[in-house]
């Protein structure tokens, strides 16, 4: 039987990391289990060093990679339509020279690139990510009435008919886009779940004993947020928590993120010294994370939310750590069904009105059964877990 290969293509920004943090590794652990080879096209305008770095990464892996560059002249937005309307060539010669069987464009540009390709004669999977148009409508600005948003929209409907089979990151996604294309494509959609090395985020006392010894902790009980910070990711609630914790108890908050300037210019100044900010590269963050007695997953619940997974949710849960995450994210709620050790914030009622539910999740906590947690949390969010759901999409069309 010969191998498959399929092409990923992705279109991102320099800052970001998901394809050799995300998406490399569970393409690498599907073909543990499947006879396919992976190529990867990523649009960006990454400099040489970063783009250098994600190749070297991908071969390691057995990923052929290769980054074509996004034109930002004269302006971002005309750039970028001038690389989506001139880059269906060089795809189309890709899939050519590569004997490409399965295309996998992400999100909305590389749709409407592959849109652009007459004849196909390859199969098509689409990853419609989480809702990235309803994403830009709910926190970048774009209007439901202007060309812009009728352009993205017209390609994610024209992709989502065409696909041979579409992958979302969550059931509330997939509701989305059939109330959009119609309930005879129901058949072609799967949910596939985004996953972390279980062999690195997991739970280790010794990281543990140490990690703490490094923050200068004695048996102060720690709170910890790791990503990104911005008006979307609920800074002032998990501040809240923390105040109203440390009022009673000994308590410390560790911030992991990128965004320290964001983090020391909304801190109050009451608080500074309970709290320890950090910039760590991604493979650290397991250590730290595994210094902490409990996690948030705050994220504000708009419409756009009901598509995504969070990442950091599998992070925390695999190292053993009960969580505070929020209500109404992608399929969050079903998941925490089965994890009483977490607790669902609700967004659309006062923190004030949750405040004694919170105070008694958080004595509970302290009790909790690590161990069981990281243990349940393989399901869901182990690499293992993610490649079975990618290979069971790539079937239905095969």
């Amino acid at each position: 039987m010969k191998q498959t290969n399929i092409l990923f293509i992705t279109w991102d920004g320099p800052q970001t990391s998901y394809m050799e943090g995300l998406f490399m590794p569970i393409f690498q652990e599907i073909t543990k289990l499947d006879d396919v080879k992976f190529h990867v096209l990523q649009f960006t305008w990454a400099d040489e060093i970063k783009v250098s770095h994600t190749k070297n990464v991908a071969e390691k892996m057995g990923i052929k990679y290769s980054a074509l560059p996004i034109i930002r002249k004269p302006n971002v937005s005309v750039g970028s339509l001038l690389t989506v309307f001139t880059s269906s060539g060089k795809i189309k010669k890709y899939i050519k020279e590569n004997n490409i069987d399965i295309v996998m464009p992400r999100s909305t540009f590389p749709a409407m690139m592959i849109n652009q390709i007459k004849d196909r004669n390859f199969k098509l999977i689409f990853d419609a990510d989480g809702l990235p148009i309803e994403e830009r409508i709910d926190f970048a600005g774009l209007k439901t009435d202007s060309f812009q948003y009728k352009l993205m929209k017209s390609a994610e409907t024209k992709m989502l008919k065409n696909a041979d089979a579409v992958i979302t990151r969550s059931e509330k996604a997939i509701d989305v886009h059939i109330s959009n294309i119609g309930e005879d494509n129901i058949n072609k959609f799967s949910v596939v779940l985004n996953g972390r090395d279980k062999n690195l985020f997991k739970l280790n006392t010794d990281s543990r004993t140490e990690a703490r010894k490094e923050l200068g902790l004695k048996d102060e009980f720690l709170f910890v947020y790791a990503g990104s910070l911005g008006p979307q990711y609920c800074l002032p609630e998990m501040l809240e928590i923390f105040k109203t914790h440390l009022l009673k108890n000994k308590s410390k908050f560790l911030i992991l993120t990128g965004n320290t300037e964001f983090a020391e210019q909304n801190i109050p100044a009451e608080l500074k010294s309970n709290i320890i900010l950090k910039s760590v590269k991604s493979d650290e963050v397991p250590f730290y994370l595994n210094a902490a007695d409990l996690a948030f997953a705050l994220r504000k619940p708009t419409f756009s939310m009901q598509g995504v997974a969070p990442i950091k949710l599998g992070e925390y849960l695999l190292c053993g750590l009960p969580v505070i995450a929020s209500k109404g994210i992608g399929d969050t709620d079903d998941i925490l069904e089965n994890f009483e050790e977490c607790y669902l914030y609700d967004h659309a009622v006062s923190s004030e009105s949750q405040k004694e539910l919170i105070t008694n999740f958080l004595e509970k906590s302290i009790f909790a059964d690590r161990n069981h947690i990281s243990e349940k949390a393989r399901d869901y969010f182990s690499l293992e877990a993610a490649a079975e759901s990618y290979i069971k999409a790539i079937k239905k069309i095969n």
